[in-house]
């Protein structure tokens, strides 16, 4: 398993830092590092997002060379309407595609070799925006790796220099992370903030999965909750042909489980998407846990002794399938009213409705407060304002129990 390094900053804390340094005038560049598949280029990606609508402008993602259904004359004849963003695969990449490509020009008789900068950086030089560099250290080819130094030094492609308003950020994996990652030169490393990057919590990644995808297997989710260790494990030795689990594997995992299910594909293809996916240590505990079966939420809500009956795994499953039920019965009763609800207003709407589940809450309180903790997390994950608020007030007013445990692990609830 990889370590985490002295100083490594979370996700949110990278998007605040990379934030602040693009807002200074020298825009400084940014190289993230850290292990494989725990979303250093969606992060990135989503900082460059988060800027364009911070600056008010229209966010253009350039990527795989092109951009689709841009109109570029309207959008040159109005830059600063626009934040552009290109992202490279430096590994992909030939020195052409950073650089330009040479053509032969006759000026007074005489031949000459210009360059022709590639579109991205002909946008670069006119548009505000962000250049990513992905999988910096993995370069294996000299030439390439000269013309992404110079990407990242003299913030230019060639001849076309960037625009003032464009930052540099490069990402790669560390030589513990990956054989073939490099180290890099001590003058380019002098030239950029260095950030080691750390995984996730799971809890981060699934209120991350929650807000970018319709449907996600929720048993992925309890699985994790009932064992974080088995989140991000990249392996020791750099270099194997099984899969292991990352947030990116996990993250893949979860969607297809979903299309899984609603194809009908057997138990056995689904224990082999596991193992594909995490590996067979974690994969086959993820299958042995997924097969846990729990009663619905209605079954919970008419009888609520049922989570008495559970081992361990169940519960864990039982508390996110209760959590994902009660969020949907109030999604229902809000889309029955006006969405500029007060708080006191929701709570009227809901507290009829809340009865039957205060008796299942306080079962699952009783068993540990635990459960109610991770309860909440999940119920505040798919609730928007002002019904989250609405719901912990209702379930504290009807319970005594409720309160005093949401009281004792109000941390938690953080």
């Amino acid at each position: 398993m990889a370590t985490k390094a002295y100083g490594a900053l979370t996700p949110y804390a990278v998007k605040e830092l990379a934030s602040f340094i693009h807002r200074t005038d020298a825009k400084r560049s940014i190289l993230l590092l850290g292990p494989p598949g725990i979303g250093k280029s969606v992060l990135v990606r989503e900082i460059a997002s988060e800027i364009a609508r911070d600056q008010g402008r229209i966010f253009l993602e350039y990527k795989r060379q092109h951009l689709v259904g841009i109109n570029l004359e309207k959008v040159f004849a109005d830059p600063d309407r626009y934040f552009v963003y290109v992202d490279l695969r430096l590994t992909e990449a030939e020195p052409v595609d950073l650089m330009g490509r040479p053509v032969t020009v006759t000026i007074r008789e005489r031949k000459q070799i210009v360059y022709h900068p590639p579109q991205w950086a002909v946008l670069l030089a006119e548009l505000p925006g962000m250049l990513f560099l992905d999988e910096l250290t993995n370069i294996q080819r000299p030439d390439v790796l000269a013309a992404a130094y110079k990407l990242i030094q003299d913030r230019a492609a060639g001849f076309t220099g960037f625009s003032p308003g464009v930052q540099v950020i490069s990402a790669g994996n560390r030589p513990e992370d990956s054989s073939i990652a490099n180290l890099l030169p001590a003058p380019l490393l002098n030239r950029v903030y260095r950030i080691e990057v750390e995984p996730p919590t799971v809890a981060q990644w699934v209120r991350w999965v929650s807000s970018h995808f319709d449907r996600s297997d929720e048993k992925v989710f309890a699985y994790l909750y009932r064992f974080p260790d088995d989140f991000c494990r990249v392996p020791e030795e750099g270099e194997t042909l099984e899969g292991y689990p990352t947030p990116r594997s996990y993250t893949f995992l979860a969607q297809d489980l979903v299309a899984a299910v609603d194809t009908g594909l057997k138990p056995s293809a689904i224990r082999t998407l596991c193992i594909a996916a995490l590996g067979s240590e974690v994969g086959e505990r993820l299958y042995a846990f997924w097969q846990n079966p729990v009663p619905s939420f209605t079954e919970f809500r008419e009888n609520p002794s049922l989570f008495r009956d559970l081992n361990l795994d169940q519960r864990y499953i039982a508390v996110v399938v209760i959590g994902q039920g009660l969020a949907e019965s109030v999604f229902k009763l809000a889309s029955s009213v006006p969405e500029d609800l007060e708080i006191p207003a929701a709570r009227a709407v809901i507290e009829p409705n809340l009865r039957a589940s205060v008796k299942l809450l306080d079962v699952i309180g009783a068993e540990s407060k635990e459960y109610l903790a991770l309860l909440w997390f999940i119920l505040s994950n798919r609730l928007h304002a002002p019904w989250h608020d609405a719901l912990y007030l209702e379930l504290c007013a009807q319970s005594q129990s409720i309160m005093d445990s949401y009281s004792s692990v109000g941390n938690l609830l953080r």
